[in-house]
């Protein structure tokens, strides 16, 4: 019996932690029986990388939620190769898949399941096509990364039965507790005894980095001894170098911008910090550093209060408030050892919700359920 066929689309031009993701996913569906394919945009980071690891690709341009051309070919495609599920993992992507089935639909085709991931939690836009985009009945299921996602695209009219909370999960190889990486403490130039805290994240105001430095501002007022750095795409970018000149932090952060080696960052911190002001799913930096161990203080927004549950793993405080957040890193530097403890509780009580595996495992029974409840070819 020939394997079943999905097709991952993703707009994404860069190479990033979300994209890297997905390939996962496809690999660990692929070795579960499917047969995983990718379309995405000619010469992206995904296409690269997918090629590399032998997947079947279909390039297409994905230029904006309304591109009725992509979507036409999209459709093509996915009639010609027969595909049963598409799994649309960003949000221009969605769109296009949405308008896709629903040129297979005026073919007369009952076309392929769909499913679509929502990671931010963001409220849908009120205008009509944001709202079919988000309730129309051609899709068969969206999959939110944490409950808090799920919760806002009910409380925007979307069906609660058709929302299936999957947890984003951490690649516990790649992530896995390590010591701290001695030649990229040396690169940073930290002073003998420094104490490292950290925040990994692609430079946005509803990421924030400016919390994130204001609390660095008000840290340094009470000890000499804590520095700082920022990783992810941008965060060595001008707007970022001006506010870190505005508060007096030069020479006392470290600005890397995009980087591949992330858990050799994470290795190096003494805490790790998500500092969002809105908008996060579940974060994926957050996830990765309690994997490996690392104590996290993070902003009260969206799965951050899933991930840490029971207040394991690190400390939550009001986001936006970067004196609360400076008094939660000094709290959990001064209680180095309580800290590592509640970390170490958390990945013995709750990582296993949060792994790869775990997430490759609820996708693939999601597919085979919707699947199972038609019984007449898609094509």
């Amino acid at each position: 019996m020939a394997a079943p066929k999905v097709l991952h689309v993703s707009e994404s031009n860069e190479w990033t932690g979300g994209t890297a993701q997905l390939l996962l996913l496809a690999d660990g569906l692929r070795a579960r029986g499917w047969d995983s394919r990718l379309a995405c945009r000619p010469g992206s980071g995904l296409e690269r990388h997918a090629r590399e690891r032998g997947f079947s690709v279909f390039t297409v341009a994905l230029r904006e939620d309304y591109d009725l051309l992509s979507a036409w070919r999209l459709a093509s495609h996915v009639e010609t190769e027969r595909i049963e599920v598409v799994h649309a993992h960003h949000n221009r992507s969605h769109a296009v898949c949405l308008l896709a089935k629903l040129l297979l639909r005026l073919r007369g085709k009952r076309g392929p399941a769909l499913v679509v991931s929502r990671r931010v939690s963001f409220p849908p836009g009120r205008n009509p096509f944001s709202r079919w985009k988000y309730t129309s009945a051609l899709i068969d299921r969206i999959v939110a990364v944490a409950g808090a996602v799920k919760d806002v695209l009910v409380d925007a009219g979307v069906p609660a039965g058709r929302v299936e909370v999957i947890l984003s999960g951490v690649d516990e190889k790649r992530f896995a507790p390590r010591r701290a990486d001695a030649a990229l403490k040396r690169s940073l130039g930290l002073p003998e005894g420094a104490l490292l805290v950290g925040k990994v994240a692609n430079a946005s105001p509803w990421k924030g980095q400016d919390v994130f430095l204001a609390a660095a501002a008000k840290i340094l007022e009470k000890r000499a001894d804590v520095r700082f750095v920022l990783a992810g795409r941008d965060t060595d970018g001008a707007w970022v170098k001006e506010n870190v000149a505005k508060r007096g932090l030069d020479g006392k952060i470290s600005l890397l911008g995009f980087r591949t080696d992330v858990p050799d960052i994470l290795s190096c911190l003494d805490v790790s910090v998500n500092a969002a002001v809105r908008g996060e799913g579940l974060s994926g930096a957050l996830r990765e550093s309690l994997t490996m161990g690392v104590p996290v203080v993070a902003s009260d927004v969206a799965g951050n209060k899933e991930l840490l549950k029971e207040g394991h793993g690190g400390r939550l405080y009001p986001k936006g408030d970067a004196d609360a957040l400076a008094r939660e890193i000094l709290w959990t530097l001064e209680h180095a050892d309580a800290a590592r403890r509640s970390v170490q509780s958390w990945r013995e009580k709750f990582l296993a919700e949060f792994t790869l595996g775990s997430t490759i495992a609820n996708t693939d029974a999601l597919y085979r359920r919707i699947l199972t409840r038609g019984t007449a070819h898609p094509f």
